[in-house]
């Protein structure tokens, strides 16, 4: 996986979306080694999307000397924001917005 942020961002939510009839669901398959990234840039991702209210059901765990946030999933959801996260960063929704901006640069069009 790469490390751009918001593709890590994208992959946890798209993982969180697609898990949402599972009775329970395995957060590991989106752990820090699944996505091939090092634990403290999960950890500073994670604090992002708990920050920004794209997830819930993640609680941080404190480890002496850490300068990084660490979380454990208790229950985790993907929230309303998380899933217009997904819907607007689409290939087909990146597509009509420069499609929308094209024709407003061109007169009669």
């Amino acid at each position: 996986m790469k490390n751009d942020t918001y593709d890590i961002i994208l992959a946890i939510l798209k993982y969180l979306e697609e898990s949402m009839d599972e009775p329970r669901i395995d957060f590991s398959k989106v752990n820090h080694e699944a996505l091939g990234i090092s634990e403290p840039r999960y950890g500073r991702v994670i604090e992002i999307m708990i920050n920004e209210d794209m997830i819930t059901g993640l609680t941080e765990v404190k480890m002496m000397g850490q300068t990084y946030p660490s979380y454990k999933a208790i229950g985790p959801n993907i929230t309303m924001y998380g899933l217009e996260y997904i819907q607007e960063n689409k290939p087909s929704a990146k597509v009509y917005a420069i499609l929308k901006e094209i024709k407003e640069w061109i007169p009669g069009m």
